[in-house]
């Protein structure tokens, strides 16, 4: 009973690495058809083209030292592997596919052996690429090429190929238009076949393309399908396989297990990516990036950790300017009514790192279609609640003007970050900038209104006035204390209307600990000897942040003042009662 239960796990390890080999196998025929495409679209020495034949390179090495050799054999329209399917040329597939013209020069298998170079990779498709297009004045095939080349890990086998071996032509399927001479006529009668009682009757009989019996004539084409002919070649030459490329990509990136393999799909993608903006289209790359995004999402294993480190650096290095300049390129251009372009475009953004704040900003000031701004400051704010730090390091350190359109996305991020950012705003050379940063703060938390204490000497009017406005709203021993210094040191300074604003603030704010510096300023006798309006204004403002206090002890004070023998001492009780709207008689209470 062990012996079997042994022979049991033994079979199911071996179909299991069975099972293992053939998905390598296939992940590797894709990336070879991939590296294939590649060569077709873009010269040999284009980088696009290096690195898929350096990654397909690469694959080998990895199957070589797990499974060994790799031998495919070539059917028509299809590649196996140990009999099992591993591509099919699909019926749209242009005829330039590399198993159709393996098949075609008669190569019944090839073989890649362990040691195997990107030079002879390169020779291989190098050579069947040279011979996608057979003419008369060819020499040479596929076969030829690759026996005198002689290749050590390439090795193949291939049979004599015929035309009589391809399909007959039925020749009903031609244009029956065609001129008819002497010598086709007689031709047709010769090859029309006798109609024997109660058989079909049949116009043409299918021959074989190597007859030599058929005539050229049968061969010649009219206009209309000249004209055809020449529109299918251009569509072929305008053909894009952008997404096709994606599509293979996303397949290999599901079931790849290797993290460097991943790692390099991730690299020629992003060639892929370069390419498909430079054409404009974004339809095709937000598909992949919301794929990538579900990859990025997905559950996986503790062994397969670094695919969402991965994924994330392949967006990191889409957001450099480098790559990330063509996008703003093509945002420049874009006008109010590209409304497709803007809504696709849009969702594109937002797959970015924050990073691309830094590029975005500028598109704001330079492109003239609103619609466009606006976008542009829909991704940026939604980028920020990702990563505020690019915001910072555009506010303040570029066009003013910029940082006027950035703050209403900062003033609707929370957190201390974004205060943070704010305070460091209150020093902005823009006064529109200042006061904007100013209410932000002061409406998220009143009690900073210490930590801008400083702004009440701005040169806006309207900070300096929001300063004393903020400071008014509370009482607080630190705010009191604060402007009790700054009246002693640098009153004499300031202009009378800010003075008395001053004073006010303080009796709004003040306690009783104000009370012996504004008695003095009132009505030591002292200040007689001051000489103009400013000894007034002083006394007033005393008068007046006393009667704001309103104790007991100020209304002493203020009684006092109103019945002095000095002359500016009543006056300036006088004023201040009617500034505060405090009569004579409440302060005599």
């Amino acid at each position: 009973m062990q012996n079997t239960d042994s022979r049991k796990q033994k079979k199911s390890a071996a179909e299991s690495f069975l099972d293992k080999e053939l998905q390598d196998a296939g992940q590797l025929v894709n990336i070879f058809m991939l590296a294939w495409k590649n060569y077709g679209l873009y010269p040999e020495e284009h980088t696009a083209s290096q690195k898929a034949i350096q990654n397909l390179a690469y694959t080998f090495d990895n199957f070589f030292n797990t499974h060994g050799d790799l031998r495919l054999t070539v059917e028509k329209g299809r590649l196996l592997y140990e009999s099992e399917l591993l591509h099919e040329v699909s019926s749209d597939t242009t005829t330039e596919d590399i198993i159709s013209l393996l098949y075609r020069d008669g190569i019944k298998w090839f073989e890649f052996h362990h040691g195997l170079t990107i030079d002879e990779l390169t020779y291989f498709f190098k050579t069947a690429f040279k011979y996608r297009m057979l003419e008369e004045e060819t020499e040479g095939d596929i076969v030829t090429d690759l026996m005198d080349a002689d290749l050590e890990h390439i090795a193949f086998k291939a049979v004599d190929t015929f035309w009589q071996d391809f399909p007959l032509i039925d020749f009903s399927q031609l244009d029956t238009s065609l001129p008819e001479t002497e010598e086709t006529a007689s031709q047709i009668k010769m090859d029309k076949p006798q109609e024997h009682e109660g058989s079909v009757s049949m116009e043409t009989n299918a021959k074989s393309i190597a007859d030599p019996s058929v005539s050229d004539a049968l061969w010649e084409i009219s206009t209309a399908e000249h004209e055809k002919l020449q529109q299918m070649i251009l569509d072929e030459e305008n053909w894009d396989n952008a997404e096709d490329i994606f599509d293979v990509m996303l397949v290999i990136l599901q079931n790849q297990t290797d993290r460097d393999n991943f790692a390099a799909v991730l690299d020629f993608t992003s060639e892929e990516v370069f390419e498909t903006i430079v054409q404009e289209e974004f339809e095709i790359l937000l598909d992949l990036f919301q794929s990538l995004h579900k990859l990025l999402h997905k559950e996986i294993s503790f062994d397969h950790a670094w695919v969402s480190p991965l994924i994330d650096r392949f967006f990191q290095n889409l957001s450099k300017p480098g790559v990330f300049g063509l996008i703003t390129d093509k945002l420049l251009k874009l006008h109010d009514n590209d409304t497709e372009k803007l809504k696709v475009l849009r969702q594109v953004l937002l797959y970015f790192s924050p990073m691309v704040i830094i590029s975005l900003g500028p598109v704001i000031m330079q492109s003239r279609s609103h619609k466009v701004q606006q976008m542009v400051l829909e991704v940026i704010e939604y980028l920020c609640h990702r990563d505020i730090g690019p915001l910072e390091k555009i506010l303040g350190h570029h066009d003013p003007k910029l940082d006027e359109k950035l703050l209403p996305i900062l003033r609707r991020l929370q957190g201390d970050r974004a205060n943070q950012i704010f305070f460091k705003l209150i020093k902005h050379p823009s006064e529109k900038v200042r006061i904007e940063a100013f209410r932000e703060l002061i409406s998220r938390d009143p009690n900073f209104a210490h930590k801008l204490f400083s702004l009440i000497d701005d040169p806006s009017e309207k900070i300096r006035s929001g300063v004393l406005a903020a400071i008014s709203k509370q009482r607080s021993t630190v705010l009191e204390n604060l402007l009790l210094k700054y009246l002693r040191e640098n009153s004499a300074q300031k202009e009378p209307t800010h003075i008395l604003a001053c004073y006010e603030a303080l009796g709004r704010c003040g306690s009783n600990n104000s009370i012996p510096f504004l008695s003095r300023i009132l009505l030591e006798q002292g200040w007689n000897r001051f000489i103009g309006l400013r000894k007034l204004i002083y006394r007033e403002g005393a008068a007046v942040a006393l009667a704001l206090i309103d104790t007991l002890e100020t209304k002493d004070i203020l009684l006092a003042a109103s019945k002095s023998r000095f002359k500016v001492i009543r006056k300036a009780f006088q004023r201040a009662m009617a500034r505060s709207g405090v009569s004579g008689e409440n302060a005599n209470d």
